[in-house]
């Protein structure tokens, strides 16, 4: 199984608001690469799984919630086989699987400033009461072996929110997810919160997508400044994919300049920006 050429190159970058550091950054992102198994048909599959979650600032604690939120959407759907196609159970198993350990992680937070010497003010408490809110996209890209050898190559995701899915191929977007246009961010975008446990409502309001992919082909998950970017016209005579490509290749600080840049110049919002990339490997 160890064989089939199904993990794709990942990276992850992360870029706080301008004058924040990066302990001060609300959006989260992971990347994990599941066991090879095989399926019911059969075939060697082997999954990677990635989520990135944008924490809204309004809330109190929205950066830990947000981290929160990305770990549990990687072990869900590394957890769900076929999660896509049995919401009613993956929803669940992701929202109980938060709750249960947010709660934990409160306790221990309200622990931790008491043992500072900095308990809970009042002040604090009504926000603390209302939960944390957050975007957040999940994908599985995965890599299934037939019994003649041939590996197929898919992906598979879900949102709640704008933080967004892209499927490139040279460097052009073939697919975006689940904003499909710049005029399509709000202000008010779809959110999780840490203390709604109305499955029924976010099953509801959770999208799904998938599509094949291609030798050479990339996933990129953005936080929705970077998102917004990706879909706006204004990128001259380079595809969006190819300029991040670039940017991802010279690493994190040419990428932290990249953004800074485009902010000061206007062409990027002031937020926290996350940026997973997932490339399929060109050769077997």
């Amino acid at each position: 199984m160890e064989d089939v050429p199904a993990l794709p190159e990942c990276q992850v970058l992360r870029v706080p608001k301008a004058g924040n550091t990066l302990a001060e950054c609300e959006d989260a992102g992971l990347s994990w690469s599941g066991d090879a198994r095989t399926d019911d048909h059969g075939r060697t599959v082997v999954p990677l799984y990635a989520a990135v979650s944008d924490g809204a600032s309004e809330s109190l604690l929205a950066g830990a919630w947000a981290e929160r939120l990305v770990t549990d959407a990687v072990e869900s759907m590394s957890l769900n086989r076929d999660w896509w196609d049995e919401a009613d159970t993956f929803v669940p198993d992701l929202m109980q699987r938060s709750a249960l350990r947010w709660k934990v992680y409160l306790e221990r937070y309200r622990e931790e400033r008491e043992a500072r010497g900095r308990p809970i003010t009042w002040y604090e408490q009504p926000g603390l009461e209302k939960g944390a809110f957050a975007t957040v996209l999940g994908v599985e890209v995965r890599a299934t072996e037939d019994g003649d050898g041939e590996v197929h190559r898919s992906w598979h995701a879900f949102a709640l929110g704008d933080s967004c899915l892209f499927h490139l191929r040279d460097g052009a977007v073939l697919r975006a997810f689940p904003v499909e246009d710049v005029e399509g961010f709000g202000i008010t975008p779809q959110l999780l919160g840490s203390r709604n446990h109305d499955t029924a409502l976010v099953a509801e309001r959770l999208q799904f997508a998938h599509g094949t992919l291609a030798p050479g082909d990339e996933v990129l998950l953005a936080s929705d400044a970077l998102a917004a970017w990706l879909l706006s016209p204004d990128h001259g005579h380079r595809t969006p994919g190819t300029v991040l490509a670039t940017l991802a290749d010279a690493g994190d600080e040419s990428f932290t300049e990249w953004v800074e840049d485009q902010r000061a110049r206007g062409l990027m919002r002031n937020d926290d920006v996350t940026l997973v990339r997932i490339r399929v490997r060109t050769e077997a």
